[in-house]
């Protein structure tokens, strides 16, 4: 086939801009080398005639000619950039660049969600560090193909990250701005960091901002609205959640993550619209009580700390993910055993149930409710001290998938009949005290990973894990454990700690704030373990010391 008329013309025009660009470079380098030699001989004739008499004549001649060549500099820097685009775009140069744009475009959103975490605070000493993002900016820099990919990439720029009271804060208000745009109506995953611990934020007001106002283009769909804050939750906070709440599309908003990490203080508040709340200690949203819930209806991921929708608001149903309140503090939020329990009810398809709130109206021990069917359940975390696992699990029936189960206290026959109905795979134990240890074990033949988290001495808790009428000479098959988990565990014996560790056939021990002793027979006296000799317990050994990362920070990371 005859090329073109287009495509001759085309060719016609890159050949004369080739033309032309050979013409004017050959007269450039040309002009160049004289500058350069003209330079060169007014260096020399200077030195030759020791005209330092006449420096001063020169010197603002001299200093203008410097930021002409600066400026030129500048220009050929501009002129390379451009030869480099066209270069990079030649897939024999860059092979990268001859894969499809939606082959590229995964590659992008690959490179931009693997990125370090935004945030990352670390236990000892107590501070958080914030990181300016990389990606997908840099991505569109990288050549004139790939930018035109990224910026059509309309999903790439969904993520809008806020910063309060921190130096970065500007410029991450004004990265969201731009990616809001870029977005092109998609809906956006909008987070709020408050970085700032103890009173610090009383020092961070120039870096205050309120203007939300590019959030509200006609019904903002939001997917995501997260906000994470370092010192408790504050009118800036709240401020934020309401503007997002009043301005987010309908049926878009697909999860709510809230969480208040430093506040010791217990406070809380709930989420309500302005003309149906129950009390003044609610966050009041200017919008009437059925478009309220219209917001929840899409929800099904909720991880909330200090900040909830109402117990009887719809936002607690059709969930897959529900974890409310934090284990540090032990659960202060009140709420009734007949909520809970219909909120279970009400997400038949829930995944991950983690609740640390405080109990109030216990329903009767004798109390007729129907199991409440949990096919999809894969973790539950009960080990807030003010929460008592039976009170729950009681009414729990879940499926046969693998099953993490978190729990604090000694266990009940009704934890047991759990423990029998469920398929337990990782079972995390915090000071369960007199229960023997091989109950346990025993009600959950498919157990991979135990954690033993004492929170105080050994000789407290029953670490017996061989059963009674093994003295008497039966033998019972031990359970094999892959990995084994010992914190906060304070007076255990190496020569213990081995003998469950070979019982149990444990491939993996982890030691956290846990030292174990050798009894010294000569001085009476026990001394704390060799890390070699401790190393040798099993095929692999984590020992951690309480200043390290607790190994529980990633538990329950789903």
């Amino acid at each position: 086939m005859p090329p073109s008329q287009s495509s001759l013309n085309q060719d016609g025009t890159m050949s004369s801009t080739f033309d032309d660009l050979k013409s004017i470079s050959t007269t450039l380098r040309a002009i160049l080398d004289n500058y350069v030699n003209t330079c060169a001989k007014l260096r020399d004739r200077y030195f030759q005639e020791h005209a330092s008499d006449k420096l001063d004549q020169l010197l603002d001649r001299v200093t203008n000619e410097l930021e002409l060549v600066a400026s030129y500099g500048v220009k050929l820097k501009q002129a390379e950039s451009s030869m480099k685009v066209v270069r990079n775009s030649s897939p024999s140069i860059v092979p990268i660049s001859a894969l499809p744009p939606e082959i590229l475009t995964r590659i992008f959103r690959i490179v931009t969600d693997d990125q370090p975490e935004l945030l990352d605070a670390t236990r000892a000493p107590f501070k958080v560090s914030l990181s300016f993002p990389k990606y997908p900016e840099r991505l569109s820099y990288v050549c004139f193909g790939w930018r035109q990919i990224a910026i059509a990439s309309y999903d790439l720029w969904t993520r809008i990250d806020l910063v309060l009271h921190h130096s970065l804060g500007p410029r991450f208000l004004a990265r969201a701005k731009v990616y809001v745009n870029r977005a092109c109506r998609l809906p956006l995953d909008v987070h709020m960091i408050d970085p700032t611990l103890g009173q610090d934020h009383l020092y961070g007001n120039p870096y205050d901002f309120d203007d939300y106002s590019f959030l509200s283009l006609a019904q903002t769909p939001m997917r995501t609205l997260s906000l994470a804050s370092y010192h408790g939750l504050r009118d800036e906070h709240y401020n934020f959640i309401w503007y997002c709440l009043m301005n987010c599309a309908q049926q878009t908003l697909k999860q709510l993550v809230i969480r208040d990490e430093r506040d010791c203080s217990g406070s809380y508040c709930f989420i309500e619209s302005a003309d149906n709340h129950h009390g003044t200690e609610s966050l009041q949203v200017d919008l009437p009580l059925q478009k309220l819930e219209g917001v929840w209806d899409s929800v099904s991921v909720l991880r909330l700390v200090g900040l909830y929708p109402y117990w009887t608001s719809r936002a607690y149903h059709q969930l897959v993910d529900l974890r409310l309140g934090s284990d540090k503090m032990g659960g202060r939020v009140p709420v009734t055993e007949a909520q809970i329990v219909d909120i279970l009810r009400a997400s038949p398809r829930l995944r991950i149930f983690h609740l640390h709130l405080r109990f109030t109206d216990a329903l009767p021990d004798d109390a007729r409710v129907l199991p409440i069917q949990l096919d999809e359940l894969e973790s539950v975390n009960l080990s807030s001290i003010k929460v008592n696992p039976s009170q729950i699990l009681r009414f729990i029936s879940p499926g046969q998938k693998p099953l993490q189960l978190s729990i604090h206290g000694r266990p009940t026959d009704v934890v047991e009949q759990f423990l029998m109905r469920s398929n337990i795979t990782q079972l995390r134990m915090v000071a369960w005290r007199t229960y023997p240890l091989i109950n346990a074990l025993c009600l959950c033949p498919n157990l991979q990973k135990l954690v033993l988290d004492v929170w105080g001495k050994m000789k407290d808790n029953n670490f017996q894990s061989i059963p009674e009428q093994e003295h008497g000479g039966a033998t019972t098959a031990p359970t094999r454990l892959h990995s084994l988990y010992i914190l906060r565990c304070d007076g255990v014996r190496l020569d213990d700690l081995r003998n469950i560790v070979e019982r149990h056939s444990v491939q993996e021990l982890t030691l956290w704030d846990t030292y174990p002793t050798i009894y010294d027979e000569d001085s009476s006296e026990s001394q704390t373990a060799d890390q070699f000799e401790v190393s040798r317990l099993c095929p692999v050994v984590n020992y951690l010391g309480g200043r390290s990362r607790s190994p529980m920070d990633d538990w329950d990371l789903f």
